[in-house]
């Protein structure tokens, strides 16, 4: 057992006083069979409460509604997360039919259908339909996902301020270089390709490893293959995800994971923002 505290801090400062905001934070780690979180801390600026809610994946939002003009507002989330340490998947007890004719069900489809369809971050379109690692059935679908973690991982090159969380696979493939959210982006659009039900997941990663992305909020994806269920893939470190991985929420793409949202009231002006992660194993 592994155990995590989890620090989560936003800052945005705005030029014009806002007379109303509401914020939301999905920052919180989830449970599962993996992980717990045990104990929470959450502390605004504003002295507001927080209003909390399931999104449409059943993952944990934190709403603060502010009613007073303000310029600044801080939001701070602390987490204390047991995470198991457990056996990574390998291989299917099915056999290789048998693990195609489930994958090409109809009944499959529309269970997964969510996570195979192109979503607006996670698509390539033709000019680039050359680049995709094609699955050609002779091989298990885990060993095909392995192959596709380490080719998505070569793709690129991790650099810091070249690409911004409404970029597209498409453009981050054509600069060759991105962070954590274009490496999932285009590990999803290729695995979906290939009829391999794929999602993106928003977390967080043990920084007392040299883990490229664990100064932010982290990115990676879950494939579904039949019999093992959800298996994770890190294709910016070219890992599976693990005990050092720490879960928050996923969706179809970055746009379901959004850390913050908000909507305010002003008279305009410009805005500042900035957050700050810390992961301290224990």
């Amino acid at each position: 057992m592994e155990e995590y505290i989890i620090e989560y801090n936003s800052s945005n400062v705005y030029t014009e006083p806002v007379m109303e905001g509401i914020f939301e934070f999905n920052v919180s780690p989830c449970h599962d069979l993996t992980q717990i979180t045990v104990d929470t801390s959450i502390r605004s600026s504003l002295s507001e409460s927080v209003f909390n809610y399931k999104n449409m994946f059943g993952f944990e939002i934190n709403r603060v509604k502010a009613n007073n003009n303000f310029n600044e507002f801080k939001f701070n989330y602390t987490a204390l997360v047991q995470k198991k340490t457990t056996k990574l998947p390998s291989q299917s007890a099915l056999s290789l039919k048998e693990e195609l004719d489930k994958l090409y069900a109809a009944a499959f489809y529309i269970d997964h259908h969510l996570f195979l369809r192109k979503s607006p971050l996670a698509c390539l379109e033709a000019e680039n339909s050359k680049q995709i690692l094609p699955y050609d059935q002779k091989i298990s679908l885990f060993e095909y996902l392995t192959k596709l973690n380490a080719y998505v991982h070569k793709l690129l090159t991790y650099q810091k301020n070249v690409t911004s969380v409404t970029t597209k696979a498409d453009d981050a493939l054509k600069l060759k270089k991105g962070v954590c959210q274009d490496y999932a982006h285009i590990f999803i659009a290729m695995a979906r390709a290939n009829k391999i039900p794929t999602r993106y997941v928003s977390g967080y990663l043990n920084q007392g490893k040299k883990f490229l992305g664990a100064s932010f909020m982290h990115a990676w994806v879950e494939s579904y293959i039949p019999e093992l269920g959800w298996i994770g893939f890190d294709p910016t470190n070219n890992l599976m995800a693990d005990e050092n991985f720490i879960k928050v929420s996923h969706g179809a793409d970055y746009a379901d994971c959004t850390p913050i949202k908000g909507v305010l009231r002003s008279n305009g002006g410009e805005n500042k923002s900035s957050y700050q992660v810390k992961v301290a194993a224990q």
